[in-house]
């Protein structure tokens, strides 16, 4: 009877401990928080905007690609008017060139066509496409390019989401590594993007607690944190999300506010460089809060 007794005792001491009241996130002003998040749904409307925009990605391998519209040529740009070859792109180490065709109508930004050799440290222009050179953070290198006269510029489709729900704004707490691991995460790509791990944010819904990977720069303002939900396979994208909540130090509480859950540039067009989240940032529970699925939207489809 008496071990029963004890037994019972630390079980009920236990329970306590488990159900502990996990802190509140700070309150918010409204009107502000209002505006702020106003404010952000714009800003991921012009992301919108400009990712629907891109209409090509090529590596840059080390040497000569030739670049226009023959459709013979490794950089096959969507150009109308007759097929020509426009001139090639030199990759020399990390430095990288356009060297133009005697005929090409290749320009800078002001106007004046490009005639010799230079390097391609600016955009460059080829009738509406505006060309510049992409990297991943590695030694990577792909030229990107993107319509000036896309149709989505000036009228891209409207993106949905959540309801904004107090709910869903939560407090986390840091839990730091003793010291920032290094780690790779794959990308679009096929291949590694380098990030850092600084480490995991820890939070609870519905009772239940959940952690997710930070990573981040050591002095940055903001971690970087992408995560995967049951809403992927229905309302939302299909890859994941991405939360940046403000860095804090371990120990302390930072708040993830998933009512601004927003998508990468890869739920919008197979054309981007996108790392993929973590294994462990997959959630067990559906995030009903947030940016939704952009459905006429031709993104990267995760296998």
């Amino acid at each position: 009877m008496r071990r029963s007794f004890f037994a019972l005792v630390i079980g009920v001491l236990i329970a306590a401990c488990g159900s502990e009241q996990w802190p509140s996130p700070p309150a918010v002003e409204q009107p502000k928080y209002e505006a702020d998040y106003r404010a952000w749904r714009e800003s991921q409307q012009a992301l919108v905007s400009d990712v629907l925009s891109i209409v090509g990605v090529w590596p840059l391998e080390q040497g000569e690609t030739a670049f226009g519209s023959d459709a013979t040529l490794p950089i096959v740009l969507p150009l109308s008017g007759p097929a020509n070859r426009a001139g090639v792109f030199r990759r020399d180490g990390a430095m990288i060139s356009v060297v133009p065709a005697a005929d090409s109508a290749l320009r800078l930004a002001d106007g004046r066509p490009v005639r010799d050799a230079m390097t391609l440290d600016q955009e460059v222009w080829l009738d509406s496409l505006l060309l510049y050179v992409s990297d991943a953070g590695d030694d990577r290198r792909w030229l990107t390019a993107r319509d000036m006269k896309h149709p989505a510029i000036a009228n891209a489709p409207s993106l949905e989401m959540y309801p904004l729900d107090a709910k869903w704004r939560v407090s986390a707490r840091f839990d730091a590594f003793q010291s920032p691991k290094p780690v790779q995460v794959s990308d679009v790509r096929g291949g590694a993007m380098h990030f850092l791990a600084l480490g995991q944010l820890v939070f609870r819904l519905n009772g239940r607690e959940h952690r997710l990977t930070a990573l981040g720069e050591p002095g940055g303002g903001e971690f970087f944190v992408m995560f995967k939900d049951a809403t992927n396979q229905t309302t939302t994208y299909g890859g994941y999300r991405i939360l940046t909540p403000a860095v804090v130090n371990g120990g302390e509480w930072t708040v993830l506010d998933f009512n601004f859950a927003f998508n990468p540039p890869c739920a919008y067009s197979r054309y981007t460089l996108c790392p993929l989240p973590p294994p462990e940032n997959t959630l067990p529970v559906g995030i009903e809060a947030g940016l939704k699925r952009l459905p006429s939207a031709q993104g990267y489809s995760p296998s």
